[in-house]
């Protein structure tokens, strides 16, 4: 295979960073008295190869072992209960009367109650795209199970944000919204922890949900930032499960592709789950104000055929900003297709011509180079090349910039660059339009979807109602707004993997992609 012709001292290297683990200090361990907790070594251990830090992954994996959530996602992306075992509300939506389920504990003995359940919704709002939070006129604890919450206007999206909200002890947060107290309710309990090396848990065998007990020990968790180096690990035994701690694919389709011909190991594809891989348009300033070149440039990618081959037919082709099997998706508009006659026909109408025969169009007597800034990963990097190529078709030039994540947020930040990668849209849009769907500014994605003044009212809009009908009139609207803009363009559609090895079985796709729900595992080795 491809990975295996790798350097064998790659792979030695990253037994050794797991081995020196033991040997270095401890960083910000956290210490638990609970001693109901399994034992995180031997058989029953799982091993998962991760990408990025415990702690500080960018989708807040680690959290979702230790922490619960106050609501959950349902399979169609509704809302159902968990730590929030029910609540109640006003006819409009301005009062909610939450119920706090009883007879959970903290790993440390600390009974959960409405009180933490407060302090828990104010403090991770601002960083869990909780906007509640700034309609919030007040919370009340009656008793030690019931809290009454109060806005200063309907506000029907409040348990859907709740998805997003984890319950933790007073002073668990700090200032910045970094976790400082890793004690909770969830499954696990964080037992040892190594910046940027590993971390150790330990099944939490009081914990109160029993139809999602972990049959498992215990979990150990390795950075192994390098794709190859993480495939390696799983060949070699070193890892059991690679793909479980990222909430997108983080291995190249190809690679999977390879892994799903060789029977020593198990390929679980949710194609059902992930989102659209997408690109925005920089409409707010240079050559892509114009509307005929962003139609030009929509129209020209051969989606398709990318597919099939970037992505190893593992993703199907989609110029949709949304799968339209979720609630309030695009279902009126016409997706974006390969079209090249309406490419050229846009070129045509915005005044490109390619005066000098170079096969390049010109406006204004300038060429048009395009800037062109993705991330530096396989998938990008050739996602980025086949799309370069279908522009260079139709008479559009780019310079291409693949750059890590922190340059391309940099530059996608300052406005640098024409097209560029971008987060996709959520399963769930109503998050999506309260975090950067409804706003024309700039961030470490490009810009939002906010195309029109009249996004803050679909937003207000968005964030009180309640009920479906209503929710759905208002996409529509919204969907209508984006599809006539041309702000961007779907590519294809990007389905989680797990990949492990035979003796490991049970994993499951969570409705949300960033929890990592380990309750059906089962280790037979």
């Amino acid at each position: 295979m491809r990975f295996k012709k790798i350097a064998a001292f790659v792979l030695l290297a990253v037994m050794a960073i797991t081995l020196m683990a033991g040997c270095v200090s401890k960083t910000s361990t956290q210490e638990n008295t609970n001693t109901s907790g399994g034992v995180a070594s031997g058989k029953n251990t799982l091993v998962i190869g991760a990408l990025a830090d415990f702690k500080q992954g960018s989708g807040k994996e680690g959290q979702s072992m230790v922490f619960d959530l106050m609501t959950q996602r349902s399979e169609s992306m509704g809302v159902e209960p968990d730590i929030i075992e029910s609540w109640t509300t006003n006819a409009d939506l301005t009062e909610y009367t939450l119920k706090v389920r009883q007879n959970v504990k903290f790993t440390d003995g600390t009974p959960l109650t409405a009180d933490i359940v407060k302090y828990s919704l104010q403090a991770w709002a601002p960083y869990c795209d909780g906007s509640f939070i700034y309609s919030l006129e007040s919370m009340d604890v009656v008793n030690d199970t019931t809290l009454d919450v109060k806005f200063n206007k309907s506000y029907g999206n409040f348990p859907t944000e709740m998805t997003r909200i984890y319950v933790s002890l007073p002073g668990s947060l700090d200032d910045k919204g970094n976790v400082v107290n890793w004690v909770g309710t969830g499954p696990f309990i964080l037992d040892d922890y190594q910046t940027d090396q590993s971390a150790t848990l330990k099944t939490n065998k009081d914990y109160w949900n029993k139809d999602k007990m972990p049959s498992i020990d215990g979990v150990k968790w390795v950075v192994i930032p390098d794709e190859n180096a993480r495939i390696m690990a799983l060949q070699s035994g070193q890892v059991d499960v690679i793909g479980v701690a990222e909430h997108y694919c983080a291995l190249s389709y190809a690679a999977v592709a390879e892994l799903k011909k060789d029977d020593n190991y198990v390929v679980d594809l949710n194609p059902d789950s992930g989102l659209i891989a997408t690109y925005v348009y920089n409409y707010a300033e240079g050559p892509m104000t114009d509307i005929n070149l962003r139609k030009a440039v929509t129209y020209a990618i051969d989606r398709k055929t990318l597919a099939d081959t970037v992505m190893s037919g593992m993703g199907a082709e989609s110029g949709d900003f949304m799968r339209r099997k979720y609630d309030f998706s695009p279902r009126n508009e016409k997706e974006y297709t390969y079209d090249l006659d309406a490419a050229k026909a846009a070129l045509t109408a915005g005044g490109y011509v390619d005066t000098n025969g170079d096969g390049i169009v010109e406006k204004d007597g300038q060429p048009v180079v395009l800037r062109f800034v993705v991330e530096s990963d396989e998938t990008a990097r050739a996602t980025a090349v086949f799309v370069q190529d279908c522009l260079k078709k139709v008479g559009i030039d780019t310079k291409l910039e693949a750059l890590d994540d922190s340059a391309r947020a940099e530059k996608e930040k300052d406005g640098d660059f024409d097209i560029a990668y971008t987060h996709p849209w959520l399963t769930t849009p109503q998050t999506y339009m309260s975090w950067r769907g409804a706003v024309n500014t700039y961030d470490d994605f490009g810009i939002g979807f906010g195309v029109s003044s009249n996004f803050s009212t679909y937003l207000d809009e968005v964030l009180v109602k309640s009920s479906k009908d209503d929710l759905w009139n208002t996409f529509d609207k919204v969907w209508a707004e984006e599809y006539a803009f041309y702000p961007g363009t779907g590519l294809y559609t990007t389905p989680r993997v797990f990949i492990h090895s035979k003796d490991v079985t049970g994993f499951i796709f969570n409705p949300n992609e960033c929890v990592i729900d380990l309750s059906g595992v089962k280790i037979t080795r």
